[in-house]
């Protein structure tokens, strides 16, 4: 067996080992309880732990003290909550099959309702409710989702109107819906009530701020707006179709960057098709390829293919990537060269990016341009390697717009 064929079964077999953890963090706990190894090692402390890592987004951390809980009391109503929540997030990663997150569905509405069975008091069943509305709301399978999430929400309100989880989660569903207003209304009543949630209640409402502010131009920005993380494709389809690329860059004369081109005499002479090689052998099928082999084509920089022809589609972009992709756009609009040298060899204004990285002179530009913020105005850091979310992108392309029309007239 070569190399390469014993990679692809390598990757199978890991993948399979994934789908298999996702789908066992959702099977039934044993009924056989085991005995506490010590004062902390009870159920409560384990669902506080499930709970803080499922709130960070630590999904597989999460399902592992829920486990805990659970393999103390097999019938503890507030784990097997949290357990179907933290499945149902872990299930919703890229890479899962649509098949296994139906049968990771399945799972988890039965472990909602095994919760509402095993619950004590009104405050376990109104947890169930609003756990059950994060389920929904991660998989976001075709069909009834939102309206099955409405209904465990006009439940858990029902139960207890003054729980904050409920009107979170529900707010975070309506925004997935560009129900903003609803939304809205949500996360302030969570702030209202002063209990938790309230901090990310606060950042929802700050984003969504940010998204009316952005007003996307496309249906694409529009559904990019919600994303907390995009990715290179993302990035490619939505500055195609908010800013037309592909017209802004004829505008802006891109054959004078065309560097080499062949004698007029070859250039009617064609490779044979086996010859050519695809400028990236990673977007084949992918839903956002068409996009992506425009924005190839364009030779934007900093979404371009790597030297191995491969483009990378479901990478998070980060904040130094999206600063340097962001400058390129300069000085195609201005026509201006100088704005990618102008700020090197002088001293960094930021404690996070030295003055000898690539995408030194990029931050600057951005940031001084009002094009991007510091992270951390306290202390002033850019956070080069943290990701752009797409109400942050689309603020970027809305400044970017005012400048277009400054330029092409």
């Amino acid at each position: 067996m070569d190399r390469i064929q014993f990679s692809k079964l390598r990757f199978a077999a890991v993948f399979l080992g994934l789908v298999s953890l996702v789908i066992t963090g959702c099977a039934q706990p044993a009924s056989k309880s085991r005995t506490a190894t010590g004062s902390m090692d009870t159920p409560g402390f384990h669902v506080q732990r499930g709970d803080d890592a499922l709130l960070s987004k630590r999904f597989e951390d999460a399902r592992s003290s829920y486990r805990k809980a659970l393999s103390l009391d097999s019938k503890n109503s507030q784990a097997l909550s949290g357990l179907a929540a933290a499945s149902a997030h872990e299930a919703s990663r890229p890479g899962v099959s649509q098949s296994t997150r139906k049968s990771v569905l399945s799972k988890s509405e039965d472990q909602i309702k095994q919760a509402l069975k095993s619950a004590k008091n009104k405050a376990d069943r109104a947890r169930a409710h609003s756990f059950a509305i994060q389920v929904y709301l991660a998989l976001k399978l075709p069909g009834d989702w939102y309206e099955k999430a409405e209904d465990h929400f006009e439940d858990a309100v029902r139960l207890d109107r003054n729980d904050p989880a409920a009107y979170y989660f529900m707010g975070l569903a309506e925004a997935a819906q560009l129900n903003y207003s609803k939304a809205s209304a949500h996360f302030e009543k969570v702030l209202s009530l002063g209990k938790r949630y309230d901090a990310e209640a606060n950042n929802e409402l700050k984003r969504i701020q940010n998204v009316r502010r952005a007003m996307p131009g496309s249906k694409f920005g529009a559904k990019i707006a919600n994303v907390d993380k995009i990715t290179r494709a993302d990035v490619a389809a939505l500055f195609i179709a908010e800013l037309r690329l592909d017209r802004l860059y004829k505008q802006t004369g891109k054959s004078s960057n065309r560097g080499y081109q062949a004698p007029k005499s070859q250039q009617k002479m064609k490779l044979d098709p086996l010859q050519k090689y695809p400028d990236a052998i990673d977007i084949s099928g992918h839903p956002l390829e068409r996009s992506i082999k425009e924005v190839i084509k364009l030779g934007v920089k900093g979404l371009g293919p790597d030297p191995a022809h491969k483009f990378h589609p479901d990478q998070e972009f980060k904040r130094a990537e999206f600063a340097q992709l962001i400058q390129d756009l300069l000085v195609r609009i201005t026509r201006d060269r100088s704005i990618s040298t102008k700020y090197i060899g002088q001293s960094s204004p930021f404690p996070d990016v030295n003055k000898n990285v690539w995408y030194y002179n990029a931050t600057r530009t951005v940031v001084n341009r009002g094009l991007m913020s510091v992270k951390n105005k306290v202390t002033g850091e850019f956070a080069p390697l943290d990701t752009v979310s797409g109400a942050d992108a689309l603020l970027t392309i809305r400044t970017l717009k005012e400048i277009l029309k400054e330029y092409l007239r």
